[in-house]
């Protein structure tokens, strides 16, 4: 999957990641209320976003039936919501299913609207 990522810190604030993929949802307009990070068994961070005061968004892209939860492990992703979150700006978010067809989805595009 083909990544492209900028960060780029602007007067009045200007974050974003970007990754391609195929079957996506998007929220836009958005607020973040929450990000929680997780340590997972390998050391790594697993950050879950919630929008809307709602810990899920929206249905799984390849299973309708489950609603979504946001999760992450980009740091970049990271970085912008809490800047998001700090900043009371609003958000446009495009998630994908992660592969199970659960409700563990995954970002990926993470924007800050001007």
């Amino acid at each position: 999957m083909n990544k492209f990522r900028c960060l780029a810190i602007v007067f009045g604030f200007s974050l974003c990641a970007f990754q391609a993929s195929a079957t996506s949802l998007v929220v836009t307009d958005a607020t973040v209320t929450k990000v929680q990070a997780y340590e997972t068994t390998d050391n790594s961070v697993n950050v879950w976003i919630h929008l809307n005061g709602d810990p899920r968004v929206g249905p799984n892209p390849v299973n309708t039936s489950v609603t979504c939860e946001l999760w992450t492990y980009d740091k970049i992703v990271h970085a912008t919501a809490l800047a998001a979150l700090m900043a009371g700006k609003k958000v446009t978010v495009t998630y994908v299913n992660r592969g199970e067809g659960t409700y563990w989805c995954k970002v990926s595009n993470f924007a800050i609207s001007a």
